[in-house]
């Protein structure tokens, strides 16, 4: 079998009828679609129900309410397919979704990255591409670049939806979602299959549409940007040392803790928040300074001290002057290289 196709649900009644549709009406018919009921309250598990008896390729497996990782996890325990994709059950595919993406699935890829687009309820659309041109490198440079991308978050490689993973790799290596982490937590696992595998090839055409919407997770969130982010930069933290890269990803990490701090409270944000909510999680007590660059030694020396967010005011404006590059870079590829 070509490809395991998994769908978490969750008091999906209203959307998940549409969504098995663009599923079961693929061009490639190779695939086997595993629904799991995450615990639902409405009619959910009976429409999965009633569509698995109308299409054996169809499994409905049932949990009482654990969270969105769960659920991905146990559908992976079941998954067959020499790939495996997920797909949310408010979400809709492109009619070739799984054709493109098998076909850029070549044998040194273990992870496939598409385009996708946004829609809401008003008819509102809205294409996402990558914020930068890390699938123009080869060989470790990617796989960095992939990573650094993860570790500062890209709008196409967080997700976990349009994408296709090679199953062999994430058996081998044990690649799970880390359950009760609530936000991010398809990047974690991305970042973890990107350190691990192999090539990463992108495909420059939309095959996923992401329903906006009141409900959704993303749309939710009352915390603040480092409260929410908090737990998932604690479980990054673990991941990169479990990786053996944390020495060499410390000052993407670093920037990555900041920069939730920046989106709180701008640059006296991080001036104020710095000691006692960042600091302590950029500590070398499980580092070995030994492999660090000269640059993160310097980066560590000044989180230890306190000195960062003294120095910060000075290292913001060029942050900043990057971050605009690649925004106003990012508009301008969407205008030349709009996917199909």
């Amino acid at each position: 079998m070509k490809l395991s196709v998994i769908i978490p649900c969750y008091n999906a009644e209203r959307y998940l009828g549409e969504c098995l549709d663009s599923v079961l009406a693929q061009s490639e018919p190779d695939f086997e679609v595993i629904l799991v009921d995450d615990g639902s309250r409405d009619g959910t598990l009976a429409a999965a129900q009633a569509c698995a008896a109308r299409d054996a390729r169809v499994t409905v497996l049932h949990q009482e309410n654990a969270g969105v990782c769960a659920a991905r996890n146990l559908g992976l325990d079941r998954a067959r397919g020499e790939w495996v994709t997920f797909v949310d059950a408010d979400d809709l595919l492109t009619p070739d979704a799984f054709a493109t993406m098998l076909g850029a699935a070549d044998e040194g890829t273990d992870m496939v990255v598409c385009a996708h687009e946004t829609f809401d309820g008003e008819g509102n659309t809205q294409v996402v591409q990558p914020d930068t041109r890390w699938f123009a490198r080869t060989g470790e440079r990617k796989r960095r670049a992939v990573a650094l991308r993860l570790i500062e978050g890209d709008s196409v490689l967080n997700i976990m939806c349009n994408k296709l993973h090679r199953r062999a790799l994430i058996e081998r290596e044990g690649l799970r979602l880390m359950p009760g982490l609530a936000l991010a937590e398809d990047a974690l696992f991305n970042l973890e299959a990107a350190l691990v595998g192999r090539n990463v090839r992108y495909v420059n055409r939309v095959t996923y549409r992401y329903r906006t919407h009141a409900a959704s997770a993303t749309q939710a969130r009352r915390e603040s940007e480092y409260d929410a982010h908090r737990p998932w930069l604690v479980a990054l933290r673990a991941l990169l040392k479990r990786r053996g890269v944390l020495e060499t990803y410390y000052p993407a990490y670093l920037d990555s803790v900041v920069l939730r701090l920046y989106k709180d409270g701008g640059v006296g944000g991080v001036v104020r928040s710095f000691g006692a909510q960042a600091r302590p999680l950029l500590l070398r007590e499980d580092m070995d300074v030994r492999r660090m660059s000269l640059r993160a030694r310097a980066l560590l020396g000044l989180s230890e001290s306190g000195a960062y967010a003294a120095v910060y005011p000075l290292i913001a404006p060029f942050q900043m002057v990057k971050r605009k590059l690649g925004e106003e870079a990012a508009a301008l590829r969407r205008e030349r290289e709009k996917p199909e």
